[in-house]
């Protein structure tokens, strides 16, 4: 199942919260791909380093899901993301070969779109 959407509706844009609120609550391990963003990043990084470090990580940079809602808060703007969670660790490439352990994939592209992809769970 796949929803998307615009990043900007009735004039506001939609936040990192608002779209994590279209994905049930759930306990599965969560990979950041790519992020581009304002805010206060995890770890003590700056949002830069944390942009940085996430592009270098093989596997995404892990995060549970409520880390991830906690983090989400922290973000007063998105322009690009790819969110991934799965089974296992996978690389960017099993990402984007649509390997079979993916659970659910967000995706923010250009400030501009979203898209929340549901992999044969609901």
């Amino acid at each position: 199942m796949k929803i998307k959407g615009h990043m900007v509706s009735l004039g506001n844009k939609v936040t990192l919260s608002e779209l994590l609120s279209k994905i049930p609550s759930n306990d599965y391990d969560w990979y950041i791909f790519e992020i581009d963003a304002v805010g206060i990043a995890p770890d003590g990084m700056t949002m830069s380093e944390f942009e940085d470090f996430v592009l270098e990580c093989d596997y995404g940079y892990k995060i549970s899901w409520s880390k991830l809602l906690e983090f989400s808060k922290s973000i007063s703007d998105l322009n690009n993301l790819i969110l991934v969670s799965s089974t296992r660790a996978v690389t960017f490439k099993e990402y984007e070969e649509g390997n079979s352990t993916l659970l659910v994939t967000l995706e923010v592209r250009d400030s501009s779109f979203w898209e929340v992809v549901f992999y044969n769970l609901y």
